[in-house]
């Protein structure tokens, strides 16, 4: 039996040997039709050769399919006898698109599959921008199942910053219709995410002791709606970072952080508005004694980087254009393709590091940390004072080096960074603060000289 010639919408293979090719196959034609058919069993000639099939083998094609595109797709795959022959047939559509496969981007060119250039798929997240499907469809959730805390603090925070009219009664049905998350009595899929309290959305946090992560001091996983999770990260994340403190005017005093707060707050809401809600997704973030890295379960496009939204300007590309709209309404989000614009600007002005790691599932955003603590490395006075207090760094980084130069004055920045868990860069920062303050005194040179201590 002969099935005839592949097309724009169907593809053959000899075997599930070639699955990783056939699923690059499955999104090109995703994204030049929106469906398609795939055998396995069949030549590319078409003619009909079988495919041996195992209990499993249906289970495998769906769990490969799963995991390697993106969106997700829902496929028909079916065992079927051709000529006395088996094999397996996969019929799939999506109205989603730009569909990925294993994080690249292809087009079909009529029988053959092709790699999309980063141009390609600009514009074609340009064409798609004009409607979010996932987003704009209903669930089986009523108002009976609003978060009312989450959406009242989201209406007085909008009605604040001048970027929603006050109602007058207030009145949860009319604000979620009118920003386009309720229609027909149920909530769409973007107003469930948002403000269900169902608790769709998982946040997985961690303090680990070392960059291994193999052992942590902290770790916990959040349900809530997005409304609550971008609050419950960024505040985790500064309570877990370190702070310093500096004089203000007069006698105040002002914290500090070491990695500037309006920077992490950027990503941690960009994580949660970028993601990939249609399938199964964790938002994460770890803080390890170097990073703090945040993720989010949303590929981010093919031959792009956060650097180059910041550095070249290039338009916004959302993902979910009404929650993104909707988090805008509230402030969370300043203007539509300046995050990481503001992100690093913020980092540039602060010298702070910052890389970005893309995965097949996923896109990680890394802030390199200018200081971190290590309880091996501090002196007895230190460790005792923190254990008194009942905190870990509780004392603050000058009060630290002052204490430990009034025990030893000839003490080296080296062997202050070392005993602190701070950098050397940081040392000489508080160096400076102190003397400026007249707490200290250097007497003699760099080499062989000593700190006054007074």
């Amino acid at each position: 039996m002969n099935l005839g010639i592949e097309s724009e919408t169907l593809e053959f293979k000899k075997t599930t040997g070639e699955i990783d090719k056939a699923m690059d196959n499955i999104a090109s034609m995703l994204n030049k039709h929106g469906h398609g058919t795939l055998y396995f069993g069949v030549s590319p000639s078409g003619e009909v050769t079988g495919q041996q099939i195992s209990a499993s083998s249906l289970d495998d094609v769906a769990k490969k399919i799963k995991s390697a595109i993106k969106p997700m797709i829902y496929p028909e795959i079916k065992h079927e006898i051709l000529d006395e022959k088996d094999v397996i047939r996969v019929d799939f559509s999506g109205k989603e698109k730009p569909y990925s496969s294993f994080g690249r981007y292809y087009k079909r060119v009529f029988d053959r599959t092709e790699e999309m250039t980063p141009d390609e798929l600009k514009r074609m997240m340009a064409e798609t921008d004009r409607e979010s499907y996932w987003e704009n469809n209903l669930t089986d959730s009523g108002l009976e199942d609003i978060d009312k805390d989450a959406l009242l603090d989201f209406y007085k925070k909008a009605v604040a910053c001048g970027r929603l009219d006050e109602m007058n009664p207030y009145d949860e049905e009319e604000l979620l219709t009118g920003l386009g998350l309720y229609d027909r009595g149920k909530l769409t899929n973007a107003g469930y995410y948002l403000f269900s309290n169902k608790k769709p959305v998982v946040l997985k946090l961690a303090v680990y002791v070392t960059d291994e992560r193999i052992n942590f001091t902290d770790i916990g996983r959040v349900e809530d709606n997005i409304f609550n999770l971008i609050r419950k990260g960024y505040s985790y994340i500064k309570e877990h970072i370190n702070w310093s403190v500096e004089p203000g005017e007069d006698t105040s005093r002002i914290e500090v952080p070491e990695i500037p707060v309006e920077a992490l707050r950027e990503i941690v809401v960009n994580s949660f508005a970028h993601a990939d809600y249609r399938g199964i997704s964790e938002n994460e973030i770890d803080i390890t004694p170097t990073r703090v890295e945040i993720y989010n379960p949303g590929e981010f496009p093919t031959g792009f980087s956060p650097e180059m939204f910041a550095r070249q300007r290039i338009r916004s590309m959302p993902r979910n254009k009404v929650i993104l709209s909707t988090l805008y309404k509230s402030k969370d989000v300043e203007v539509f393709g300046s995050g990481f614009r503001k992100v690093y600007a913020y980092c540039d002005k602060y010298g702070i590091k910052v890389e970005s790691a893309f995965e097949n599932d996923g896109f990680s955003f890394i802030f390199y940390r200018d200081t971190y603590s290590d309880n091996d490395t501090k002196n007895d006075t230190i460790k005792a004072f923190e254990q008194n207090s009942g905190t870990n760094n509780s004392i603050p980084t000058d009060a630290r080096v002052y204490m430990l130069l009034k025990e030893d004055p000839t003490q080296t920045r080296e062997a202050l960074a070392n005993k602190t868990g701070r950098t050397v860069r940081t040392i000489q920062r508080v160096l400076d603060k102190l003397t400026a303050n007249g707490k200290i005194k250097r007497i003699g040179s760099k080499k062989t000289g000593y700190w006054e201590v007074f």
